[in-house]
C-alpha cells in the first residue's frame, strides 16, 4: 500500500507543479502630470519571484487596447521577463467604438501628433517602473532598468521604430535611450522620410517580424514589401528579419480574434514565440548560446529568417 501510494504521488506531482502560477498579472491606470494629467493604462506581467528582470514594453496598434501583443507576452513573460503593455489614449479602440464609419475614424488617428503621444506614453511609463513601489503583487523594484526591450504591432511597431531612434516628418527625435533592443511586428515606412533617413540611424538590436500576407490596403497603402523596408535601410549589425509565410496583418497582432483571416496557426505562434524569446535572451541577458540558437533558426516551410 505504502509503495502504490508514492507512485501515486510520483504521478501527481508534475502536475501539481505545472499548476502553479508562473506569472503574476497586475493592472492600473497611471496619470502623467507632466502632460495635463494624460492617462495611461498598463497590464503588467510579472514572473513569480523576487529576483530582478529585464523589462520589455509593448505597444498596440491603431485601435487597440491592453489585450494586443497576449500570445507574445505571455510567452515573453513565462521565459523570466517583466512585460508591459501600453494602452495609448487617442489611437485605442475608443477611436471606433460606437462609431457609424469606424474606418474613417480609425483613418484619423493615424498621424504624427499621435506617433508622438505615444512616444511620450513609453518615456513615462519607463520613468514610472524606475520609481519602482507596487502594483497589486507586482514589485517594480525587481525591474531592471539597464536592460529594457521595446515591442509593438503596426501603429505600435511606428512607436517602437519611433523610439528606437527612427526619425519622422515634422516630429523631433522620440528615441529613449534607455530601451536596449526592439522587435517590431508589421513595420511600415516613415511617411515624407526616405528610408535611408529614416531608420539608418537605428543602432540598437532590432528584430523585424512581418508576414507575406502582411497589408491593410483599407487602411493604408503599406504592402507586405513596404513591411521589409526599415529593415533593409538599418545599418548592419544586431538586426534580425523573420517573414512568415501567409501570415496577415492581424495574424502578427498576438491577440486571439474570432476572424479567419486574423487567426495565426499554432505552428505560427510557436515559430514567432521561440525565435523573439531567443532575441531577448541574447540581447537582453547576453546569452550566447541564444544568439547561436537564433542565428542558426531553421522557421517553418515557407518562413524566411535573415540576420545582418
Amino acid at each position: 500500500m505504502v509503495r502504490a501510494f508514492a507512485f501515486l504521488f510520483l504521478l501527481l506531482l508534475p502536475v501539481a507543479a505545472q499548476a502553479a502560477p508562473t506569472v503574476q498579472i497586475c493592472e492600473a491606470t497611471w496619470t502623467d502630470p507632466g502632460r495635463g494629467g494624460r492617462s495611461v493604462p498598463v497590464r503588467i506581467r510579472m514572473p513569480v519571484g523576487a529576483d530582478k528582470a529585464p523589462v520589455i514594453l509593448f505597444s498596440h496598434g491603431l485601435g487597440g487596447s491592453l489585450d494586443s501583443g497576449t500570445d507574445w507576452v505571455d510567452a515573453w513573460a513565462v521565459a523570466g521577463f517583466i512585460t508591459v503593455n501600453i494602452q495609448h489614449a487617442g489611437s485605442d479602440t475608443a477611436l471606433w467604438r460606437g462609431q457609424a464609419r469606424p474606418l474613417l475614424a480609425m483613418r484619423g488617428g493615424m498621424n504624427v501628433e499621435q506617433l508622438q503621444a505615444r512616444a511620450g506614453d513609453v518615456h513615462f511609463v519607463l520613468d514610472r517602473i524606475a520609481m519602482g513601489g507596487h502594483v497589486g503583487p507586482c514589485d517594480l523594484g525587481r525591474a531592471d532598468m539597464g536592460k529594457v526591450g521595446m515591442s509593438g504591432h503596426s501603429f505600435g511597431a511606428q512607436t517602437t521604430l519611433a523610439v528606437s531612434g527612427g526619425v519622422y516628418a515634422g516630429a523631433p527625435v522620440m528615441r529613449d535611450p534607455r530601451i536596449k533592443a526592439s522587435i517590431a511586428f508589421s513595420p511600415q515606412p516613415s511617411q515624407g522620410v526616405d528610408d535611408a533617413t529614416a531608420f539608418g540611424g537605428i543602432g540598437i538590436p532590432f528584430f523585424t517580424v512581418t508576414g507575406t500576407r502582411d497589408a491593410v490596403p483599407s487602411l493604408n497603402g503599406a504592402t507586405a514589401q513596404d513591411r521589409l523596408r526599415p529593415y533593409a535601410a538599418m545599418p548592419a549589425g544586431g538586426k534580425d528579419l523573420l517573414i512568415i509565410d501567409g501570415a496577415t496583418h492581424m495574424m502578427l497582432n498576438g491577440q486571439t480574434l474570432e476572424r479567419p483571416q486574423a487567426t495565426p496557426s499554432p505552428g505560427m505562434v510557436e515559430t514567432i514565440t521561440r525565435a523573439t524569446a531567443l532575441f531577448w535572451r541574447a540581447t537582453l541577458l547576453g546569452d550566447t548560446a541564444a544568439a547561436v540558437q537564433l542565428k542558426a533558426l531553421r522557421p517553418g516551410p515557407g518562413d524566411r529568417f535573415a540576420a545582418k
